[in-house]
């Protein structure tokens, strides 16, 4: 069981979860390019290659836990085997079930559905690498007016942070492009992170880490 926030543990302090942010968990997506190798749901294979794992999803869901003071999972209608594992390993993360042609469609959903205080913590089901530590540090940076992006190396990564001040701009998101466009138009906070993993999303079986030596 995870201890509650604010309690302290043999490791420290749990953190809180950041006031009036959502957490948003894309995970209506189609996966073709991982199916066309695998024939498989990426979201439900293990999340390390030739290893015992949690599964691609639950990583995800494990590194946000406790983050945001809301979190919701995004999944198509006609998913049912995800659907069905959800009920069963979704923990504290609320459902929005949708019809969704994209990316953008399902992001909009989400944030008519779940409105907040501050703003989002957008983040891809497909990326259960991303550390709790950056997951807490772009949430705690988003305020009403902000966009948040983490960046390694000098790449700008995922997950994002959305202020309530663009709810507007999101609802009006349709097809397949996610927020990008909001990103390219509109001065953003870039936070430098240690972490490759807000860059490593899956889309191939070979995209998994290999377990470490």
């Amino acid at each position: 069981m995870r201890p509650k926030a604010g309690v302290r543990t043999p490791e420290g302090t749990v953190p809180e979860p950041a006031a009036g942010i959502c957490a948003i968990v894309l995970a209506a997506g189609q996966g073709s390019r991982y199916r066309q190798t695998d024939d498989a749901d990426k979201l439900l294979a293990p999340s390390l290659a030739a290893a015992p794992s949690p599964v691609v999803l639950q990583a995800t869901l494990d590194a946000l836990q406790g983050v945001a003071e809301r979190g919701v999972i995004v999944v198509r209608e006609d998913n049912h085997p995800l659907r069905d594992w959800l009920r069963v390993h979704a923990g504290t993360f609320e459902l929005l079930v949708v019809r969704t042609h994209g990316l953008g469609h399902s992001l909009a959903q989400a944030v008519e559905c779940f409105p907040a205080a501050r703003g989002w913590l957008v983040a891809l089901g497909d990326m259960p690498y991303v550390q709790p530590s950056t997951l807490r540090r772009i949430a705690a940076a988003i305020a009403a007016d902000s966009l948040v992006v983490p960046v390694h190396q000098g790449r700008p990564g995922h997950p994002r942070g959305i202020g309530c001040a663009y709810r507007d701009a999101l609802l009006q998101l349709d097809g397949d492009r996610g927020a990008q466009a909001l990103f390219a138009e509109r001065p953003l906070l870039e936070l430098a992170v240690d972490d490759p993993g807000v860059l490593q999303d899956i889309d191939h079986p070979d995209d998994r880490l290999k377990p470490e030596a």
